[in-house]
């Protein structure tokens, strides 16, 4: 039964008692209305002197009272039973408003407990499990935002296709677990460097890639990821084991060098793949020779 039901048939049921309890006060003056009537009638038999009229009369109004008292006393009796039985319901509607207030408040905490599940299960989604990196559909995500916001107000900005080079041999030689070390600790890296509007995700493997907004100067853009070129490249120890993991970043930049995400994207992957063979291992797109 719903709780709105239970809350009021227990309020029909108040309404019903304070009936009872009023019925019973009146039965309650009857009776006692009876007993002062009957005491008279005691009083008049118990004189001395008593015409037979007046005997007469008595009798008959002891035999009312008599009748008044008796049928008092009976409804009396029915009264406190229905009264008994509307406080017994009362009881089990209250005992079952309580099962089902707490019913509700386990509702309402598997309720809250579900939200929480499904706001995490959606911030998971869209995080890389090992560096705890936006992953690549949230990067995908943010960088169409970046776009809308660019052309509404005619900003630039810059995607950094970055790559590890040589990770594979990183695997090989020292094992996954190194390899993923590694991988935390460009994450980190690159992290440091971005400003608090920008992003950086893992977009796969051991590639990452960067979102900067509101871009003035190409310039600014080139010294910042030869920045991170070399601090990506600072030595590293794990285990003993000291790195120097070197990266290779293509830079392509809206909307010179691309207007939709797709574009971009790739004129970026083909500018790091360029980078691969130049000595300071960052290229803008549009330098590529075409």
């Amino acid at each position: 039964m719903k709780s709105k039901d239970l809350k009021k048939i227990a309020s029909d049921k108040k309404i019903l008692l304070g009936q009872v309890l009023k019925k019973n006060e009146k039965i309650k003056r009857s009776v006692k209305k009876a007993a002062g009537d009957l005491t008279l009638v005691n009083k008049v038999l118990k004189q001395d002197k008593v015409t037979v009229e007046v005997m007469e009369q008595a009798l008959t109004q002891n035999k009312d009272v008599e009748h008044k008292v008796t049928k008092a006393a009976e409804d009396l009796r029915i009264v406190n039973v229905k009264l008994a039985n509307e406080m017994a319901e009362r009881m089990v509607i209250e005992s079952e408003l309580v099962v089902t207030k707490t019913d509700l408040a386990e509702v309402r905490e598997d309720l809250s407990k579900a939200e929480v599940d499904v706001e995490i299960a959606q911030q998971l989604a869209l995080q890389d499990v090992l560096t705890a990196l936006p992953n690549r559909a949230s990067f995908e995500q943010g960088l169409e935002h970046g776009l809308t916001q660019a052309k509404r107000h005619g900003w630039r900005l810059a995607v950094l296709f970055i790559d590890i080079d040589k990770f594979k041999t990183i695997n090989d030689s020292y094992g996954h677990s190194m390899g993923d070390q590694a991988l935390l600790t460009v994450a980190n890296r690159l992290k440091s460097f971005v400003r608090g509007g920008d992003m950086v995700s893992r977009w796969g493997g051991d590639e990452f890639v960067c979102l900067l907004l509101e871009i003035k100067q190409d310039a600014d853009v080139t010294r910042l990821a030869e920045k991170l070129v070399n601090r990506i490249a600072e030595p590293c120890e794990f285990d003993g084991t000291v790195l120097s993991i070197t990266s290779s970043i293509g830079i392509a930049m809206y909307p010179e060098d691309g207007e939709t995400a797709d574009i971009l994207f790739k004129n970026a992957d083909t500018a790091m793949y360029k980078a691969k063979g130049t000595e300071n291992r960052v290229v803008l797109f549009r330098t590529i020779p075409h």
